[in-house]
């Protein structure tokens, strides 16, 4: 049975989307705001590209109406070319290259290699190479194990005591590096005299 909607119903719903447009031009104004003051304290490609995508498509949903010819133009070019899925892949990977290019602040037992460094000067490069197939090593345990528990999880086997050895062990190294920085100190290497 279908409903037939009467008078007031109509003018609830009218009033319900005046409600919410203005809660989400507040939403995309806090939006933009946020997104521009992250580009004014740090300053990178990523935050440029997220305050213009935010600031494009503020315009977008605002200048609807007006800009309905330029939806219709993009989308017949997308239709016509196909290239809108592959642009926006390589602008994805591109952007993702650029987040992960930055230098690594968070490694496990920094600390303790360059403490091991400033003891031992004279095995710089082994100390490196050591500390860094340790963290390999480590990485490609925890990966190995998460497909195991992907597996596991899918083919509705016990995931959870797959997952419990690396949770485990993920702990245990983090302990170890929090007790490691507890013992060294500030890290600072050099040879007492």
């Amino acid at each position: 049975m279908l409903f037939k909607a009467s008078k007031f119903s109509e003018s609830r719903q009218g009033n319900y989307s005046r409600k919410y447009l203005i809660s989400s031009s507040l939403i995309i104004r806090t939006g933009l705001f946020i997104s521009c003051l992250d580009s004014i304290i740090c300053p990178s490609l990523i935050s440029f590209t997220t305050t213009s995508f935010l600031v494009s498509g503020a315009v977008a949903i605002t200048w609807r109406q007006y800009l309905d010819a330029l939806f219709n133009v993009i989308a017949k070019f997308s239709k016509r070319y196909k290239i809108t899925s592959s642009a926006l892949t390589v602008l994805g990977g591109f952007l993702l290259l650029d987040a992960l290019s930055t230098p690594v602040q968070a490694q496990f037992f920094q600390n303790a290699e360059t403490w091991m460094r400033g003891q031992f000067a004279g095995a710089d490069e082994a100390i490196v190479l050591s500390f860094n197939v340790l963290r390999g090593l480590f990485i490609l345990y925890l990966g190995i194990s998460l497909v195991k528990v992907i597996q596991a999880a899918r083919n509705d086997e016990d995931w959870q005591n797959l997952a419990r050895t690396p949770m485990i062990i993920l702990i245990a190294v983090t302990v170890g590096d929090i007790l490691t920085n507890l013992i060294i100190g500030g890290a600072g290497g050099g040879a007492g005299g």
